[in-house]
């Protein structure tokens, strides 16, 4: 019987719970403002590529396409000054005269990348003749894909739709 009584005290021994562990928040909270900051520097690379004072054509027949980012992909914002009548050319937030003046921009992206390919964002207002430019210039850089941005749905939900890429040669 005593040793009934020493395997019980044994258990006991066993049982008993440690210490319970402390819940570092310091570690917790440098890992979100880590997180937050990357995101918060990736959102703003990608919106300084997009004009927002575009007003995208509709295409009630454009395709969407799956994947809205490619590596790769150039995206070229045509704007349309209505009281000048002239059309403005940016990338990256970079403007430029004219769109002849794309071409020394261009050649370098696509010399360090070859699948490159370039995304037309061209104002509903801006005159054809100023994206067979754009295209030109395109064409001169060594850019063979093109793709243009549209909105889908009617143009009641042009200015709240976002732009969906279409399919371009």
């Amino acid at each position: 019987m005593a040793s009934n009584a020493n395997k019980r005290t044994r258990r006991k021994k066993r049982t008993e719970p440690e210490e319970e562990p402390e819940f570092q928040v310091a570690p917790m909270i440098d890992v979100l403002l880590v997180l937050t900051l990357f995101f918060m520097s990736i959102t703003s690379t990608e919106l300084l590529k997009k004009s927002k004072n575009l007003i995208l054509p509709d295409a009630k027949d454009a395709k969407q396409e799956k994947n809205h980012h490619h590596p790769g992909q150039i995206v070229i914002n045509i704007s349309w000054d209505h009281i000048n009548q002239t059309a403005g050319f940016s990338i990256d937030g970079k403007n430029f005269p004219d769109a002849g003046s794309l071409v020394g921009y261009l050649a370098p992206k696509v010399a360090s990348d070859p699948n490159s390919y370039a995304l037309i964002r061209a104002d509903r207002d801006v005159q054809y003749s100023n994206v067979a430019d754009v295209m030109g210039s395109c064409g001169s850089a060594g850019i063979s894909k093109v793709s243009f941005a549209v909105i889908t749905g009617g143009t009641k939900k042009a200015a709240a739709a976002p732009a969906a890429p279409a399919g371009g040669t």
